[in-house]
């Protein structure tokens, strides 16, 4: 959808629409509007002038500069958005003070609005789409401009002959009324906003598909080397079972004799261990391996199943039906990506975390782990340090986190989302009642040369499972 942008014969007629409604009308305030549809809740170069019942909306943004009137209150000041030099201008030199009058400089797409002030202050709204500018001036002086000039003079009058004038747009449809305008107008604006959030959630889940799919051809690599490597149980059983002989090491191998295939086998060892220390070492390398094996495979899966879900919503944005916003909310609340608040760091460590996601009603995300080497990736690569962490008091367990955006805080439902989590994780199905200790992530220290941690700074909540609570967390995964 297209902004209704307006040729200088249609936009000397929207000045005639104007001037009734803002002639004497008195600037309460100027503000940036929010845009709740926009990525970042609002766009850059636009501005509002809020009268006692009405605003009056200014884009200046190039290829999409226009202004549009409300005759009530609708627009809200973007609680995120930053100032730029020029709108503080506005707002110190004009709140307070009186529209005088409102015209169109003839000839070109330039509006003229004057203020009744002591010197009198002028607004030059340039809306040609390439070069959209605000330069306010108090007699020839500039004080302030949206492109940090120093001067600034009004175009020359342009004369226009039948014929030129038959070329330029006039068209009736557009200016039915200030309302009709102004409402084509903010639908292109809703359009606009949808589109480029859609194209930056759209960019993020490329990414995170791509990220995903390289880290699963790593894991099914090393998956292949692990089922590539010597069956070590075997080695370990056959030396066990010449134990009793005290076989020697010759040339790095044993020479063993498999009793059932009645041959002999060359196992290799290695001369620094005595036989006792050789066969610990060839069951502690298979139970390593058989890890190995069944963490990657779980970790395949897991990402198997992310990628399946990035893709299906993939599909659903490269779909040529326009999806709503419903949907991009939705299909957004299955990432980290906030749309105010991008935290691209933790959901790119996010989108290679094989483990579970789940949501609180708050709308914060939960990762519960449910082995030591997916406690350790999460509280230990995932988890930012203001991120609130959670363990079942005195007994070996889940590591489950609520990832917090800056400046949030968890409400006790949240916290007992995650209990509810950590105790089901850790086995607690049936403990009843249970201690759930929780605290910053900051204050979780990993303990040297082992695979438990330690922590501090932490309170304790006392929580029994909840089966509906279970039930609408495992729902909304």
């Amino acid at each position: 959808m297209r902004y209704p942008l307006l040729s200088f014969l249609e936009l000397q007629r929207l000045s005639k629409l104007l001037a009734p409604a803002l002639n004497g009308a008195q600037v309460d305030r100027i503000f940036i509007p929010e845009c709740l549809e926009h990525p970042q809740g609002f766009f850059k170069n636009e501005i509002v002038f809020e009268f006692r019942h009405s605003q009056l909306y200014v884009s200046l943004r190039p290829q999409a500069c226009g202004i549009a009137f409300f005759a009530k209150k609708g627009l809200r000041p973007a609680k995120t958005a930053t100032h730029s030099a020029f709108d503080l201008s506005l707002a110190k030199s004009l709140e307070g003070n009186r529209i005088q009058s409102i015209s169109e400089i003839p000839g070109d797409r330039m509006l003229q609005i004057k203020f009744q002030t002591s010197p009198p202050l002028n607004l030059f709204l340039n809306f040609l789409p390439a070069i959209a500018e605000g330069v306010l001036m108090a007699d020839d002086q500039v004080i302030a401009s949206s492109k940090a000039r120093d001067t600034f003079s009004i175009p020359p009058h342009r004369e226009l002959n039948e014929e030129m004038l038959s070329k330029i747009p006039n068209r009736d449809e557009l200016l039915i009324s200030l309302e009709h305008y102004s409402k084509l107008w903010m639908e292109a604006r809703t359009f606009e906003a949808v589109s480029i959030r859609k194209q930056k959630l759209f960019s993020h889940l490329d990414q995170q598909f791509q990220s995903i799919k390289r880290k699963v051809k790593s894991l099914e690599q090393q998956t292949e080397q692990s089922k590539r490597d010597p069956d070590w149980r075997y080695f370990g059983s056959l030396l066990q079972t010449h134990m009793h002989a005290k076989p020697e090491l010759k040339d790095k191998h044993f020479s063993l004799l498999d009793y059932e295939k009645d041959e002999i086998i060359l196992v290799p060892g290695d001369a620094k261990l005595n036989l006792k220390q050789q066969l610990e070492k060839y069951f502690h390398q298979a139970k390593r391996n058989k890890t190995r094996l069944e963490e990657g495979t779980r970790r395949i899966d897991g990402l198997q199943e992310k990628l399946q879900l990035l893709e299906k919503n993939l599909n659903l944005l490269r779909s040529p039906a326009e999806p709503s916003l419903d949907v991009i909310k939705k299909i957004e609340a299955t990432t980290y990506l906030s749309p105010t608040a991008p935290d691209r760091n933790t959901s790119k460590k996010l989108s290679s975390y094989a483990g579970k996601t789940y949501r609180s009603k708050e709308g914060f995300t939960i990762l519960s782990g449910r082995s030591k080497d997916e406690n350790l990736e999460l509280t230990f690569k995932v988890a930012r340090g203001n991120d609130l962490w959670l363990h079942v008091k005195g007994r070996p367990g889940s590591h489950t986190v609520i990832l917090l955006p800056p400046g949030k805080t968890a409400s006790l439902d949240t916290l007992l989302d995650a209990a509810n989590l950590c105790i089901l994780h850790s086995g607690g199905k049936e403990w009843g009642k249970t201690e759930v200790d929780y605290t910053q992530r900051k204050h979780v220290k990993k303990i040297k040369n082992q695979t438990d941690v330690s922590y501090s700074g932490n309170k304790t909540l006392v929580v029994e499972i909840e089966a509906d609570r279970v039930k609408r967390l495992y729902s909304e995964e």
